[in-house]
């Protein structure tokens, strides 16, 4: 550890946002379910609740710390990184998304980065293991394990899967559904409910539940996809086959802008669901419970105008979130990457922030 600073950078806290989305996404799914007034709440659900969601978010950010440091590790020892400190950096992206530099222009021994690997995924496990403790789920034991060693596989070992055009739906699954619907059933189970109350949603419920388990996903195969695409016929050269490496600039491009086109009608399908049908809630599993509620959102403070005041912020957010999208979409048409990566990173934490502005929307009066 010679300098922290060096180490914080190259746990690349740009892309943070991307592995706690999902988590911040479910949070908010089960805080508006929480407050909707279908349950009886008390409060040490309320505390098991933030607990859950505190250690959710650890699990989440030290794992995607540890895969950044894999991919440091593993990209550099097979030459992949040689080139980043020619790539080229926006003016004002520079701060949140720093595409050009690696741990090893800082001096740092390939052997203390593999250390940090460990260490990281380590403090993600423990993280875990308190999930699955408190949740009394133990499939997240097999289903963590599956986690670590695919992070490890994307890039490490003799033949791996993201070297084989197999990265960005990796992305799309560990940080989409597996992520999302994870945490809801840990919420669900951690939050001191009885487990025989706890029962399988309607299919619609879960059917959007799962659709909206892609936004998330979306972002972070995106994220991927611009990385690939930039560094596509580098790629080739070192035998590192990607999607977009088979696809080429120009179709890759077609791809990304589908996907991106989707991601927005997802989240405007979210929002305009949530804002005027806000009895709808897309989960996974309900608790059953035949008592009024006792602790709501729509109690003291919080009122119809704090509900109309959220739909509005809601609709200007989806707004400015359909701007950078095709902004987005035009930064990669015209293979500017460098402005790609963090107007990526901000339509996530656009994403998230309209989940959790929409939880003000069960203080509507039913």
């Amino acid at each position: 550890m010679t300098n922290i600073k060096f180490w914080i950078k190259g746990a690349r806290l740009y892309t943070l946002p991307i592995g706690i989305v999902p988590v911040v996404m479910a949070i908010s799914i089960f805080a508006r379910y929480l407050f909707s007034g279908q349950i009886l709440v008390k409060p040490y659900n309320i505390e098991n609740f933030v607990i859950q969601s505190l250690l959710c978010i650890g699990v989440a950010a030290f794992m995607q710390i540890s895969v950044n440091y894999a991919n440091d590790y593993c990209d550099g020892l097979r030459g992949l990184d040689n080139q980043r400190s020619k790539r080229e950096l926006s003016a004002d992206g520079k701060a949140l998304c720093d595409v050009s530099w690696r741990l090893a222009d800082a001096g740092i021994k390939p052997k203390s980065v593999l250390y940090a690997v460990g260490i990281s995924a380590l403090i993600s496990c423990i993280f875990g293991l308190i999930v699955t403790i408190k949740s009394g789920v133990w499939l997240f034991i097999p289903l963590g394990l599956v986690c670590l060693i695919a992070a490890w596989f994307y890039a490490g070992g003799s033949h791996p899967y993201g070297y084989c055009g197999w990265g960005e739906f990796s992305a799309f699954l560990f940080f989409g559904p597996v992520a999302f619907l994870g945490t809801l059933c840990a919420l669900f189970y951690a939050s001191g409910f009885s487990k025989d109350s706890i029962a399988l949603a309607s299919v619609s419920q879960i059917a959007f539940c799962v659709l909206l388990s892609f936004i998330p996903g979306g972002f972070s195969a995106c994220l991927m996809m611009i990385n690939n695409l930039r560094d596509a016929e580098s790629d080739i050269r070192h035998k590192k086959i990607t999607a977009m490496a088979l696809l080429g600039k120009r179709k890759g491009s077609v791809v990304f802008s589908c996907v991106v086109g989707f991601l927005v009608i997802l989240q405007s399908a979210y929002v305009l669901l949530y804002v005027f049908y806000t009895r709808f809630i897309g989960v996974i599993l309900n608790i059953g419970n035949p008592y009024k509620i006792v602790c709501t959102l729509n109690s003291g403070l919080l009122n119809k105008g704090v509900f109309i005041v959220s739909c509005i912020l809601l609709l200007l957010i989806t707004y400015v979130f359909i701007k950078k999208a095709h902004l987005l979409i035009c930064a990669v048409s015209n293979s500017d990457y460098a402005n790609a990566f963090p107007l990526c990173v901000k339509l996530a934490m656009l994403g998230a922030l309209t989940f959790v502005l929409s939880i003000f929307a069960c203080s509507l009066p039913h």
